[in-house]
């Protein structure tokens, strides 16, 4: 370091400027030393010449004088370099020069002499120079040496650092992962804390999401009044909740010191050193990690971001162990599930089967073995289609594929069985995909036999049908009777009686008065026995079919009652059993016959919608309604007999119907009536 001083100052002694070159104490003590040489040699001709040991003084002196003369040389070039050096050389060969040329009686001899001291002095001023010059670059090249030293023992302590450093965070995972219990997940973090961080206190706190609170999870170190009054802090309140905030570690060096963070309870603690570091697990923070001491204390970078590695692995560890337990918890809510499902499955009074997409019965309760007639180890293992009417099978392959595809299922169906013992059976089935792991692996059937239910039905509806048929008949024998033999006889007498009245001069012409308000009577009540036979059964139905005498009962609800009616149909058209077309045709009438008498209204719309699986039948008023009953069976206890006798005929053909009104705001009436 020396040397490399010397050679700068060397440097700057070459480029200085005169100014400041003449301010330079080396060159003064070479001035100064070259000017006593200069004295000295003046005062050869002065000093008396002596003879020492035999050599005479003058020669003495001579060699002393040159020896001399070589010192501001050799300093000069140390100080001032080579150059310097050969400066100096030259200034001193003039100073001495009037010397050597007054000694030497020829020129030659003085020249000699002259070039012998240039030479011996230059030779000097070389060595010393190389010498310096080795030595700066020695000099150097240790400097180098101790910087290249200094900075292997900095790697060598960093990568020790980072060793111990990545030994404890490895340590400290391995005991965090041997155990999934969250308490001991706690424990075990503090005690780690305090190993690796030599720190007397430790708090771990949670954050409440819902609240927005940092509640305490556990300390050491600390009493419980202090723990009891760090609990529930705020979200950015504090020294931790403005970690937790903020997610970016927060170190008080003196909490005497600080105003901003520290709690008076910090104080009263005695605490001194505070780091506060977030928990985090997949980048969310999950509360905070303080460690602190009771003496003044120096944090290293290197010790906050480990307390913040040890942060998140704690984190990770709590997060894993709350799923743990959740896990746990769903696995015996899972298993309770299960026992009761399968104590269901085992005792549902309603079949129960599982069967794979190849159609292997894989499980099945006691009701479903019952049901098929087979033992259930028997039909554990049998193939579904087995079990199935052969004209059914497409029908359970297309349930399947569907199911497969995720389309909607009408849900229940019916499905024929043929049982063990050959006898048909009817199934009323629901049909649901099972999946493991979200691929679907199998079909699970719950079925009930209803096998009786459809002959009860198939006789009930045999029955009504006949019933229906029989009053539709006796009604179209009365509407002829009437048409054919009542009406014939009215319009006969009414001649009889309109020719008399027109015929007999002599009656009186009260008595005439009489005999034609007689006959309009008569008239009226031919009107409405025509009427009565149309309403009983219009030839129309007959004729032309349901659309055209539900457009001819609108019609005359628009003649004859005045209302504003419409009949709007969409999809398309279709044709249906005569039996049906008459019940369609009975409710219409029916519903426009109440609305003509009892629903005070204006308006009247009908729409038929034909649809693929149904026809909807739509009758809606703007009358002033009623209020419905809690059940539609109240209707008849009400005195609604036509709504009654409505429904009635629409489950005689398998459909429904719906009413609905509101007082002053009309009534409307749906028929839905299966294809």
């Amino acid at each position: 370091m020396l040397m490399g001083s010397m050679v700068d100052k060397q440097n700057r002694a070459k480029t200085e400027p005169g100014g400041r070159f003449f301010q330079n104490r080396h060159f003064w003590l070479v001035t100064v030393g070259v000017l006593i040489l200069t004295a000295y040699s003046a005062s050869e001709h002065l000093a008396p010449r002596l003879t020492i040991l035999g050599f005479s003084s003058a020669l003495v002196r001579d060699t002393f004088e040159r020896s001399f003369f070589i010192i501001p040389v050799i300093y000069a070039t140390v100080v001032f370099g080579l150059r310097g050096g050969f400066i100096t050389l030259a200034a001193s060969l003039l100073i001495v020069a009037p010397e050597f040329y007054m000694t030497q009686p020829h020129f030659a001899g003085f020249a000699l002499q002259m070039v012998g001291a240039g030479s011996i002095a230059a030779g000097a001023i070389i060595f010393v120079n190389q010498h310096m010059t080795q030595r700066n670059r020695l000099k150097l090249a240790i400097e180098r040496l101790d910087v290249a030293h200094d900075k292997l023992h900095q790697k060598v302590r960093s990568s020790i650092e980072q060793e111990n450093r990545l030994a404890a965070l490895t340590s400290f995972s391995a005991m965090l992962n041997e155990s999934l219990d969250i308490q001991q997940v706690i424990d075990t973090a503090i005690d780690m804390v305090k190993e690796i961080m030599l720190v007397e206190v430790v708090l771990l706190f949670t954050l409440d999401e819902a609240a927005k609170e940092l509640r305490i999870t556990a300390f050491e170190g600390v009493n419980k009044k202090y723990a009891e009054a760090v609990d529930r802090m705020r979200l950015g309140d504090g020294f931790c909740g403005r970690v937790a905030k903020t997610g970016q570690p927060i170190l008080i060096e003196d909490t005497l010191l600080d105003t901003e963070f520290t709690k008076p309870e910090a104080k009263e603690e005695r605490l001194r050193t505070q780091l506060s570091v977030p928990l985090k697990t997949r980048g969310k923070i999950i509360g905070t990690l303080c460690a602190a001491t009771r003496k003044p204390r120096q944090f290293t970078q290197t010790e906050i971001e480990l307390l913040t590695a040890i942060g998140n692995l704690i984190g990770i560890a709590i997060e894993n162990s709350y799923l743990y337990n959740r896990h746990e918890a769903a696995t015996e809510k899972l298993r309770v599930s299960e026992k009761r499902y399968r104590r269901l499955f085992e005792s549902a009074l309603d079949a129960i089967w599982v069967q794979d997409l190849s159609g292997k019965i894989i499980r099945a309760n006691q009701a479903a073995a019952d049901m098929f007639g087979h033992a259930l180890d028997e039909l554990v293992g049998m193939d579904v289609r087995q079990l199935l009417e052969e004209n059914d099978r497409a029908l359970s392959s297309e349930m399947q594929e569907r199911l497969l595809l995720g389309e909607k299922m009408p849900q229940p169906y019916t499905q024929k069985i043929i049982k063990k013992d050959g006898r048909p059976a009817v199934l009323m089935m629901t049909t649901n995909l099972t999946s493991t792991n979200g691929t679907p692996d199998g079909l699970q059937c719950i079925a009930r036999d209803i096998t009786e239910q459809v002959k009860m039905q198939e006789n009930q509806q045999f029955y009504l049908e006949q019933i229906t048929k029989a009053h539709e008949e006796e009604r179209q024998r009365i509407s002829r009777d009437l048409h054919d033999s009542s009406a014939q006889n009215l319009i006969g007498v009414l001649h009889q009686l309109e020719n008399f009245c027109q015929t007999d001069e002599f009656l009186p012409m009260p008595r005439l008065r009489l005999l034609w308000s007689f006959h309009e009577r008569l008239k009226d009540s031919l009107q409405e026995i025509r009427q009565l036979s149309r309403d009983l059964r219009p030839s129309i139905l007959d004729d032309l079919g349901i659309l055209p005498a539900i457009d001819w009962l609108v019609e005359q609800a628009r003649t004859e009652h005045k209302l504003v009616a419409s009949l709007k149909v969409s999809g398309e058209r279709r044709r249906f059993s005569p039996e049906i077309e008459v019940t369609i045709f009975r409710i219409v009438q029916e519903a426009l016959r109440n609305i003509v008498k009892h629903a005070g209204a204006t308006k009247l719309w009908v729409k038929i919608e034909f649809q693929d699986s149904c026809t909807l039948i739509t009758i809606e008023d703007n009358g002033k309604g009623f209020e419905l009953p809690e059940s539609l069976g109240g209707l008849s206890r009400m005195g609604k007999l036509g709504i009654d006798g409505m429904m009635t005929r629409a489950r005689l053909v398998g459909g429904d119907l719906n009413v609905t009104s509101t007082s002053g705001q009309g009534t409307v009436i749906v028929a839905d009536i299966p294809v």
